[in-house]
């Protein structure tokens, strides 16, 4: 929907295009709107959390000893300072953004919503897996802002911030045991898929990483991701759980007056490869066709093909904007001598930072 963002003075904190008022709800903005699950737990109908079990629902967290106060603690968090934006650009890390010059346009919204550890224009271009290392153009292809960051609580214990292995409390996205140096932006939107007595998602976890006042990170709403999985996937096979890609898809809707997609693949560009930032002469990179020719590619998380005829049906009833991209693997088109410099890079081997197994290639098949 598109219209008219809350103002001071104003009862709406949105008037869509058909002049309906939107208005606070009884916990601020980010309340869901009249129908629909709100985007954080905090505004959660937390009888129906406890109904589910995970990933759609908190039931073992509820039924555990000192459930109650991690329940307590859930309703009591914060909101960030901002929770609806008039428009999104959610950007995943398909090969279609390459050569597609889509970057202007993502960085125009209001909101630009990341996938996992996909990064920006300016961060890609230092990156040895990439195909080039033209600053520039990995701008133009991609964009440079990045509002907030939508990734699971697996991928947020690959965060440099965090101890190994989860052994000692997290030390915020700063640099300082009382989570003091924590920059604000970009916001953490995290998913949850084990909550319970062992895992990273038990009650003790949950607090370190959202209750501190300082904390930059928002624990995003199960029922809202199970309110997707009901309406999209009911009866897909190979599909235990929204991609994060759906997930931040998810969000967004509640979160923006209108949502456009950009780096998702919809089927058509099967030769293209899966992420921009292993596409190359000397990368070992995955095309999307393995992902959606093979449900299973993914372990049975994610069933990609089912997915891309979701986001079809999605952008077909406008619930979405889509920015398709290119099919052609023309790597970028950067100057030429750049080029050259990428294709002797991969002759003389991987240096520091061009180990496989990075965090990126941990997410794999995740997004």
């Amino acid at each position: 929907m598109r219209g008219r963002v809350w103002s001071a003075g104003s009862p709406c904190y949105f008037e869509d295009s058909n002049g309906k008022c939107w208005k606070p709800g009884p916990h601020g903005l980010c309340s869901a709107p009249s129908s629909g699950a709100a985007a954080l737990v905090q505004h959660s109908d937390f009888d129906q959390l406890c109904k589910y079990n995970p990933p759609y629902g908190f039931r073992p967290l509820c039924s555990e000893k000192g459930g109650q106060e991690a329940l307590k603690m859930l309703r009591s968090l914060r909101d960030p300072a901002k929770c609806f934006y008039q428009t999104c650009a959610v950007v995943g890390a398909s090969g279609n953004l390459l050569s597609a010059r889509l970057g202007s346009s993502i960085d125009s919204h209001d909101a630009v919503i990341r996938i996992n550890f996909a990064p920006d224009g300016r961060n890609t271009a230092r990156l040895r897996t990439a195909p080039h290392r033209h600053e520039p153009t990995w701008i133009a292809d991609l964009g440079e802002r990045t509002t907030w960051r939508v990734l699971t609580m697996e991928g947020y214990g690959y965060l440099t911030h965090y101890p190994r292995l989860w052994l000692q409390p997290p030390r915020g996205h700063g640099e300082h045991a009382n989570m003091s140096g924590i920059p604000q932006e970009p916001l953490l939107a995290v998913s949850c898929h084990q909550p319970g007595t062992q895992g990273r998602c038990r009650a003790e976890r949950l607090e370190q990483v959202f209750a501190h006042p300082e904390s930059a990170s928002y624990l995003i709403n199960p029922l809202l991701l199970g309110q997707t999985a009901r309406r999209f996937f009911s009866g897909v096979r190979n599909q235990k759980t929204l991609s994060t890609g759906m997930t931040a898809i998810a969000f967004a809707q509640q979160m923006c007056g209108q949502v456009h997609i950009y780096g998702f693949g919809n089927g058509s560009c099967g030769g293209q490869c899966y992420h921009f930032y292993d596409c190359g002469p000397t990368s070992k990179e995955v095309s999307q066709e393995h992902f959606f020719t093979k449900p299973e590619a993914s372990q049975g998380f994610h069933n990609f093909s089912a997915q891309a005829s979701t986001l079809l049906r999605m952008a077909s009833d406008g619930i979405v904007v889509p920015h398709w991209g290119s099919c052609d693997r023309r790597l970028g088109d950067p100057p030429p001598e750049h080029a050259s410099i990428a294709r002797a890079r991969g002759r003389t081997g991987r240096g520091r930072g061009g180990r496989r197994g990075g965090r990126m290639h941990r997410m794999r098949g995740r997004a």
